[in-house]
């Protein structure tokens, strides 16, 4: 843990360079998420029991128009079977796209391993016409709920155990208000091979929706894009559509992918989002497997067609309960992830979930086998 330490201490030494030292509001919260998951690691058929740790320290600092975002987590698995398949040592070699390592060495204790990881540091101003952020940072592009293929900086993976939880990017991004409901942003990140990825975005509204156009270019990928939402009317629904043309450098394919989508929330409490996935072109289990450090990673299927639905909804004051669900339109296999959550209090809450796989033993979803976790989760 001591890079841990020095990173975490370079990047205290960093803020009080960067931001003044008076009037400074400090916003520190640490949570810690425990799952204990039960699963037969892919590609094997024996079921193990692992457990795996997240301690976050978050830290969201504020002066003036100034501010600070650093998040630092400590990661532990306890589980010496899974820390030993093959599925663990391979997601262990899919890295940040940064220029520098923002994880710490393993430290394997036997029946488990323990490291550290820097998730997010940056440093921004806002003001009513601009934003501007540098360093270590989530770039949001696209409108989707499930998937997001304009977003080739943080795209969400809907199949993981948390699709939010994902790298940031060392980036300078920039943001600049036209207007009341249009603006432009700019975005330069830095990759881990010391080349550049760039990105630039124009959004406006048209009066029935918000529209923008998307451009990224790097080494290996190139995208020109749209984003649209807004409403079906006076009825409550919102629908939305992102999508555009991709230019596959580093395996030689050009494709266009789109998703379609709409939410709509009942009086009652339940809310209910549907999307699409189209891609005008699909790709082997190998090309998926042997390319995820690149830009399409998340833009990669096997299947052209994939429908995906969530659900979620109160029961009542202390629990709650969601579901998700992806159906691949070609080979009918499909991915369920029901979820149901009880509130200990205000601060802490327990769940117990499931990762449902359906299907032929040939499709893409009919070879992976069912997980199911409990999930603890505390924040101070």
């Amino acid at each position: 843990m001591m890079e841990l330490s020095l990173k975490i201490a370079n990047c205290i030494g960093l803020v009080c360079f960067t931001v003044p030292l008076m009037a400074i509001e400090h916003d520190i919260t640490i949570e810690n998420t425990n799952y204990t998951i039960s699963k037969p690691p892919f590609g094997e058929e024996d079921r193990t029991l692992y457990n795996y740790n997240r301690l976050r320290f978050t830290d969201k600092i504020k002066e003036g128009n100034w501010f600070v975002n650093i998040i630092a987590d400590i990661d532990n698995y306890f589980g010496e079977e899974y820390i030993d398949s093959f599925e663990y040592n391979y997601l262990r070699t899919i890295k940040a796209d940064t220029p520098f390592n923002i994880e710490t060495n393993a430290k394997n204790y036997g029946k488990g391993e323990v490291f550290g990881r820097l998730h997010r540091f940056s440093v921004g101003y806002a003001d009513e016409k601009h934003n501007v952020v540098f360093g270590l940072q989530k770039v949001t592009m696209g409108v989707g709920r499930i998937w997001t293929p304009t977003d080739l900086f943080n795209p969400r993976n809907p199949l993981a155990l948390e699709p939010d939880q994902i790298y940031g990017n060392y980036a300078l991004s920039y943001t600049y208000a036209l207007g009341t409901f249009s603006q432009i942003m700019g975005v330069v990140a830095k990759r881990h091979d010391d080349s550049y990825k760039y990105a630039g975005r124009v959004k406006t509204n048209v009066g029935v929706a918000d529209i923008a156009v998307d451009l990224f270019s790097s080494n290996d990928a190139q995208m020109i894009a749209y984003e649209i939402e807004g409403y079906v009317f006076d009825t409550g629904i919102e629908w939305r559509s992102e999508g555009g043309y991709y230019k596959d450098k580093l395996l030689d394919k050009d494709f266009y992918q789109t998703i379609l989508g709409a939410d709509y929330g009942f009086v009652n409490g339940l809310t209910v989002t549907a999307e699409w996935l189209h891609s005008s072109e699909t790709y082997s289990a190998n090309e998926i497997l042997l390319t995820q450090n690149s830009t399409l990673s998340n833009n990669r299927h096997l299947s052209s067609d994939y429908l995906g639905v969530s659900a979620y909804y109160d029961f009542n004051l202390l629990i709650n309960g969601a579901i998700s669900m992806i159906y691949d339109l070609e080979d009918q296999s499909s991915f369920i992830s029901p979820v149901i959550e009880y509130s200990i209090s205000d601060d802490s809450s327990l769940a117990l979930g499931a990762q449902v796989y359906n299907g032929k033993r040939e499709s893409e979803f009919g070879n992976i086998g069912n997980s199911y976790y409990l999930r603890f989760k505390v924040t101070y």
